[in-house]
């Protein structure tokens, strides 16, 4: 890791904590609007998840931000690396929540690896 691209891998990382924290917040608040209504109403799902990241640090890192967020597990990362299976409580809209998981998290790992 060069010194030059410290402060760059540092900001990365604080950002990708502040966008943790906040996701981690409103996924409680989904997963126990769900767990205290009276009648849930869920879409149990398990999706695929594509994966650009390289390193398997990067992809660990992926499915362990995946497994930290209330209402979604990483159950697998294939062999190869380039997709992880997350089962989700409530999947509404799967595609969008695909496209938030890459653009919150992976991106951000990206970055703090550069």
């Amino acid at each position: 890791m060069s010194l030059r691209r410290a402060p760059a891998r540092l900001g990365a990382l604080a950002a990708l904590a502040a966008i943790f924290v906040v996701d981690l917040v409103r996924a409680s608040v989904s997963v126990a609007a769900i767990v205290l209504a009276r009648r849930p109403v869920t879409h149990p799902a398990i999706l695929a998840v594509p994966v650009d990241l390289e390193s398997r640090s990067g992809v660990a890192a992926f499915a362990s931000f995946l497994s930290l967020t209330p209402g979604s597990v990483a159950l697998h990362v294939a062999d190869d690396r380039r997709t992880i299976y997350v089962h989700l409580l409530d999947a509404h809209d799967p595609e969008t929540q695909v496209a938030g998981f890459k653009r919150d998290f992976e991106r951000w790992i990206g970055r703090v690896e550069r």
